[in-house]
Protein backbone atom coordinates (compact mmCIF):
# COMPACT_ATOMS: atom_id res chain seq x y z
CA UNK A 1 0.00 0.00 0.00
CA UNK A 2 1.37 3.16 -1.18
CA UNK A 3 0.20 6.47 1.33
CA UNK A 4 1.31 8.72 -0.97
CA UNK A 5 -0.93 7.41 -3.83
CA UNK A 6 -4.18 6.75 -1.40
CA UNK A 7 -3.91 10.46 -0.45
CA UNK A 8 -3.17 11.55 -4.03
CA UNK A 9 -6.24 9.52 -5.60
CA UNK A 10 -8.45 9.50 -1.95
CA UNK A 11 -8.08 13.75 -1.12
CA UNK A 12 -9.43 14.86 -4.90
CA UNK A 13 -12.05 12.01 -5.15
CA UNK A 14 -13.44 13.15 -1.30
CA UNK A 15 -13.83 16.55 -3.04
CA UNK A 16 -15.58 15.07 -5.88
CA UNK A 17 -17.68 13.32 -3.45
CA UNK A 18 -18.49 16.31 -1.29
CA UNK A 19 -19.37 18.50 -5.04
CA UNK A 20 -21.73 15.72 -5.87
CA UNK A 21 -23.13 15.09 -1.87
CA UNK A 22 -23.86 19.03 -1.85
CA UNK A 23 -25.02 19.42 -5.71
CA UNK A 24 -27.43 16.16 -4.89
CA UNK A 25 -28.65 17.10 -1.31
CA UNK A 26 -29.83 20.20 -2.92
CA UNK A 27 -31.34 18.65 -5.96
CA UNK A 28 -32.84 15.84 -3.84
CA UNK A 29 -34.19 17.97 -0.74
CA UNK A 30 -36.01 20.30 -3.01
CA UNK A 31 -37.57 17.30 -5.02
CA UNK A 32 -38.38 15.12 -1.99
CA UNK A 33 -39.30 17.75 0.87
CA UNK A 34 -40.32 21.25 -1.26
CA UNK A 35 -38.90 24.75 -1.55
CA UNK A 36 -37.84 24.39 2.24
CA UNK A 37 -35.15 21.99 1.25
CA UNK A 38 -35.94 19.95 5.13
CA UNK A 39 -38.96 19.33 7.07
CA UNK A 40 -40.09 21.75 9.77
CA UNK A 41 -38.07 21.15 13.08
CA UNK A 42 -35.52 18.84 11.56
CA UNK A 43 -32.61 21.43 11.67
CA UNK A 44 -31.75 23.87 14.32
CA UNK A 45 -31.51 27.39 12.38
CA UNK A 46 -27.49 27.66 12.30
CA UNK A 47 -27.26 23.95 10.85
CA UNK A 48 -29.41 26.02 7.97
CA UNK A 49 -26.43 27.89 6.85
CA UNK A 50 -24.28 27.53 3.59
CA UNK A 51 -21.43 27.23 5.11
CA UNK A 52 -22.06 24.62 7.76
CA UNK A 53 -23.21 22.63 5.07
CA UNK A 54 -20.26 23.04 3.15
CA UNK A 55 -17.80 22.12 5.41
CA UNK A 56 -19.81 19.31 6.98
CA UNK A 57 -19.80 17.93 3.00
CA UNK A 58 -16.15 18.36 2.62
CA UNK A 59 -14.99 16.77 6.27
CA UNK A 60 -17.28 13.93 5.13
CA UNK A 61 -16.13 13.63 1.73
CA UNK A 62 -12.39 13.91 2.41
CA UNK A 63 -12.11 11.44 5.11
CA UNK A 64 -14.79 8.90 3.08
CA UNK A 65 -12.64 9.05 -0.03
CA UNK A 66 -9.51 8.80 1.63
CA UNK A 67 -11.34 5.70 3.80
CA UNK A 68 -13.18 4.34 0.53
CA UNK A 69 -9.53 4.73 -1.86
CA UNK A 70 -7.51 2.90 0.99
CA UNK A 71 -10.24 -0.08 0.98
CA UNK A 72 -9.92 0.24 -3.34
CA UNK A 73 -5.74 -0.59 -2.63
CA UNK A 74 -5.85 -2.65 0.35
CA UNK A 75 -8.82 -5.20 -1.68
CA UNK A 76 -6.78 -4.80 -4.90
CA UNK A 77 -9.55 -2.90 -7.15
CA UNK A 78 -7.60 -0.18 -8.04
CA UNK A 79 -5.67 -2.77 -10.46
CA UNK A 80 -8.96 -3.64 -12.02
CA UNK A 81 -10.49 -0.08 -12.38
CA UNK A 82 -9.70 1.40 -16.04
CA UNK A 83 -11.68 4.92 -16.03
CA UNK A 84 -14.22 6.62 -14.54
CA UNK A 85 -17.03 4.23 -15.90
CA UNK A 86 -15.89 1.66 -13.90
CA UNK A 87 -14.96 3.91 -11.03
CA UNK A 88 -18.93 4.49 -10.70
CA UNK A 89 -19.57 1.37 -11.24
CA UNK A 90 -17.31 0.31 -7.79
CA UNK A 91 -18.58 3.25 -6.06
CA UNK A 92 -22.01 2.08 -7.00
CA UNK A 93 -21.46 -0.94 -5.52
CA UNK A 94 -19.53 0.11 -2.75
CA UNK A 95 -23.15 2.28 -1.77
CA UNK A 96 -25.08 -1.09 -2.45
CA UNK A 97 -22.71 -3.10 -0.12
CA UNK A 98 -23.10 -0.21 2.59
CA UNK A 99 -27.00 0.70 2.22
CA UNK A 100 -28.26 -3.02 1.48
CA UNK A 101 -29.36 -3.45 4.89
CA UNK A 102 -31.39 -0.32 4.72
CA UNK A 103 -32.66 -1.13 1.61
CA UNK A 104 -33.56 -4.45 2.13
CA UNK A 105 -36.27 -4.49 4.94
CA UNK A 106 -38.35 -1.50 3.83
CA UNK A 107 -38.31 -3.24 0.61
CA UNK A 108 -39.25 -7.16 2.15
CA UNK A 109 -41.61 -5.95 4.80
CA UNK A 110 -43.82 -3.16 2.72
CA UNK A 111 -42.09 -0.04 1.22
CA UNK A 112 -39.65 2.67 1.55
CA UNK A 113 -42.67 4.67 3.60
CA UNK A 114 -40.27 7.76 4.44
CA UNK A 115 -39.23 10.76 2.80
CA UNK A 116 -36.01 10.50 4.89
CA UNK A 117 -35.16 7.48 4.18
CA UNK A 118 -35.63 8.18 0.44
CA UNK A 119 -33.44 11.11 0.61
CA UNK A 120 -30.85 9.23 2.40
CA UNK A 121 -30.12 6.80 -0.07
CA UNK A 122 -30.33 9.06 -2.80
CA UNK A 123 -28.11 11.64 -0.90
CA UNK A 124 -25.98 9.28 -0.21
CA UNK A 125 -25.73 7.06 -4.08
CA UNK A 126 -24.54 10.84 -5.72
CA UNK A 127 -21.76 10.89 -3.47
CA UNK A 128 -20.63 7.42 -3.80
CA UNK A 129 -20.87 7.94 -7.83
CA UNK A 130 -19.23 11.11 -7.54
CA UNK A 131 -16.32 9.47 -5.93
CA UNK A 132 -16.40 6.64 -8.06
CA UNK A 133 -16.17 9.13 -11.08
CA UNK A 134 -13.37 10.80 -9.95
CA UNK A 135 -11.24 7.88 -8.49
CA UNK A 136 -11.48 5.90 -11.55
CA UNK A 137 -10.30 9.03 -13.82
CA UNK A 138 -7.79 9.49 -11.32
CA UNK A 139 -6.49 5.80 -11.39
CA UNK A 140 -6.78 6.15 -15.10
CA UNK A 141 -4.47 8.93 -15.69
CA UNK A 142 -1.70 7.98 -13.47
CA UNK A 143 -1.59 4.50 -15.62
CA UNK A 144 -1.39 6.55 -18.64
CA UNK A 145 1.28 8.93 -17.10
CA UNK A 146 3.17 5.37 -15.62
CA UNK A 147 3.44 3.83 -19.61
CA UNK A 148 6.43 4.50 -21.06
CA UNK A 149 6.70 6.76 -24.47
Amino acid sequence: MNLKRTLSIGIPSGISMTLGLFIGGAVFAHIIYGPEFAPPGKFKAEQMNPFYFLWTKAAIGVFFGILFTLFYEVLPLSRKIRGAWQGMKYGFLFWLVLTAWDISHPLVYDSIRNDDQLFWLVYSLTGFLAYGLAAGYLYKREEVQAKPR
